[in-house]
């Protein structure tokens, strides 16, 4: 007997095949366990080890995560706290394979981001390119994945979703729940929907009672840099010397405090909102996206601003920050001395050299000299380089001793913003320290 089936009786028939054969298919594609073990294949060891760290840095070796993005080039992208930007050893390790040399291709001075490379032989066959997820940010409520090494558990998956945007972290960050712990750093956030990287595992909240608090560079911003620099183009972000006022209420926008930009270049008010970029439609809520909409186009933009309540087009041209691997310092004695970086200079004189790092059982921390210190003057001569300091150096082949006057901010400011000491060292190990030294 052949069973009749009318025209609605097959429209039902087939809504009840569809989710029967083909979701599972489709589901299939996207399980998190072929997501995570797609991860494995992309996704490196780094090991590295700063013997004299720059401001804002420490001493010592660490392990994080990185991933590949440029098979022909033997790039790997990771943070740049993982590589450092300071002069560092770096090794990478695929998994089940032997560590090997990398060297810094680019470290970003604003975003926590770095391209490292290897010598592309060393590469598995069987390790893969991921896609990234170079479009606008998730979702509150994407479902992600984070890969990496926490507490030294190599190639550990966790999961999670995401649970908001904050710019609050200096950079605009993706907040996530997906448990990202030591280790997890620079490594992938996977989305557990399509598979693409949506951002690079970057911090964790460690307040007391801070819960499942994570976050992760955004890979739309990252992306940008990657394509500047396989087009052989500068992604530095621009020289900003310009104070915005703090996003404490979530309003979201960028507002002037102080600009202290030639107006020739740039012409910004106190006051002024600036709300995009002219050819770029997205709205400017904080200056990571002020810097996004920047980057490949420092020479000739224009700014729509929002000053008293009219509405201006504003054409400006910027430098670009000065490239992270170029920086130097003059270390001696144990000290190292660099450039003091402080986008309102302007408004008190500081000084120009500030004591970066002081080495733990070194002429320089016997001496009570402290990271942070600003450096007033040499023997009694004003230093307004760090090629004053290293030529007034010079003179001391050995042993030999100088006067450092220093000022340190007062802790806390009773009566004065610096407190002011001076001590008599010797001269020891005199040397520049560079990327590469």
């Amino acid at each position: 007997m052949v069973k009749r089936i009318s025209s609605g009786d097959f429209l039902i028939s087939l809504c009840l095949l569809v989710p029967l054969y083909l979701v599972p298919i489709r589901a299939l594609a996207d399980l998190p366990e072929d997501i995570f073990g797609r991860a494995a294949l992309y996704t490196v060891q780094i090991k590295t080890a700063v013997p004299v760290p720059f401001e804002g840095e420490e001493q010592g070796a660490w392990s994080g995560a990185g991933f590949l993005v440029d098979r022909q080039r033997g790039w790997i992208m990771t943070n740049a706290h993982v590589a450092s930007r300071s002069p560092s050893t770096i090794e990478v390790g695929f998994k089940n394979r032997d560590f090997v040399d990398a060297y810094k291709v680019y470290v970003d001075p604003y975003l926590d981001l770095a391209i490292i490379a290897i010598d592309n032989s060393f590469i598995p066959p069987a390790s893969v390119i991921p896609e990234l997820d170079c479009s606008d940010l998730p979702r509150v409520g994407h479902a992600v994945g984070a890969f990496g090494h926490p507490w030294g558990l190599s190639f550990t998956g966790t999961r999670g979703i995401i649970s908001g945007i904050t710019s609050r972290l200096l950079q605009e960050d993706l907040q996530t729940d997906a448990p990202i712990n030591q280790g997890n750093s620079g490594g992938p956030l996977i989305s557990l929907q399509h598979g693409k990287i949506v951002g690079i595992n970057t911090a964790t909240l460690a307040e007391k009672n801070a819960q499942n608090m994570n976050f992760a560079l955004p890979m739309k911003y990252a992306c940008r840099i990657l394509e500047l620099l396989r087009a052989g183009r500068n992604p530095s972000p621009p020289e900003l010397p310009v104070q915005f006022f703090k996003d404490v209420d979530e309003r979201r926008e960028l507002r002037v405090v102080n600009s202290f930009l030639n107006p020739e270049n740039l012409s910004l008010n106190p006051g002024d909102t600036i709300l995009s970029v002219e050819g770029s439609a997205e709205r400017l809520e904080n200056e990571t996206r002020l810097i996004h909409a920047l980057r490949g186009r420092l020479e000739n933009f224009s700014l729509v601003v929002n000053r008293g309540g009219n509405i201006l087009r504003i054409n400006g041209s910027l430098d670009p920050k000065p490239y992270v691997l170029e920086r130097k310092g003059v270390y001696f004695s144990g000290i190292l001395f660099g450039q003091l970086y402080l986008r309102d200079k302007k408004v008190m004189p500081i000084g120009e050299i500030m004591v970066h790092s002081v080495q733990k059982g070194s002429i320089g921390n016997l001496s009570n000299i402290e990271k942070g210190d600003i450096l007033d003057g040499a023997d009694g001569h004003d230093i307004q380089s760090l090629e004053d300091l290293y030529r007034g150096l010079g003179r001391f082949k050995g042993h030999e001793k100088i006067t450092l006057r220093l000022k340190r901010f007062a802790d806390p400011p009773v009566d004065s913003v610096f407190e002011y000491i001076e001590q008599t060292i010797k001269v020891e190990d005199m040397r520049w320290i560079s990327q590469g030294k």
